[in-house]
């Protein structure tokens, strides 16, 4: 069933302490890269699915956030993981989305320092992503782990059969 439904609110976590600052977030964009294959025996070419683009995502939060800031690139033995929570409202109705990220920091930006409004000077980060999983209200919409040759669309490994094919 289709919801009319408005994103209200949305937090953001990293090793499950809040970051209070966070302003903007901008979730993994998931997308797949095509390949197109024509034998000689077609007329126009096939699309085939050749895997994905590689997963980043954003968050903006305001002031120096250390928490945040210790993510910084790759560390041996240490994984990150980010949560974002996001509540809708639908026809009255509170739902809810978790966004599970895993990865590190790859580039930190801070804004501009200008003479006015220095309040609102915030840092941009991406993160790298090796693990995303996105629910709603429980039930999985996307689970990606790189790592694990695993890509599951509304609870459905698409990978399963070729996964233990290759022994992975």
């Amino acid at each position: 069933m289709s919801y009319h439904n408005q994103l209200r609110a949305w937090t953001f976590f990293r090793q499950g302490i809040r970051i209070q600052g966070a302003h903007e977030f901008m979730p993994p964009t998931l997308s797949i890269v095509k390949t197109d294959l024509r034998t000689g025996a077609q007329d126009a070419p096939m699309p085939v699915d050749d895997g994905m683009e590689a997963l980043t995502c954003q968050i903006k939060f305001y002031g120096l956030d250390t928490e945040m800031l210790s993510s910084f690139g790759f560390v041996s033995g240490q994984r990150s993981r980010f949560t974002a929570y996001q509540g809708y409202v639908a026809n009255n109705i509170a739902l809810g989305t978790i966004e599970e990220i895993e990865g590190f920091v790859m580039t930190v930006t801070p804004d501009a320092r200008g003479n006015s409004n220095l309040s609102e000077a915030a840092f941009t980060v991406d993160i790298a992503v090796n693990y995303y999983r996105k629910t709603f209200e429980g039930k999985e919409l996307f689970m990606i782990d790189t790592e694990r040759f695993v890509r599951r669309v509304n609870g459905v490994d698409v990978f399963a059969g070729l996964a233990a094919k290759v022994r992975v």
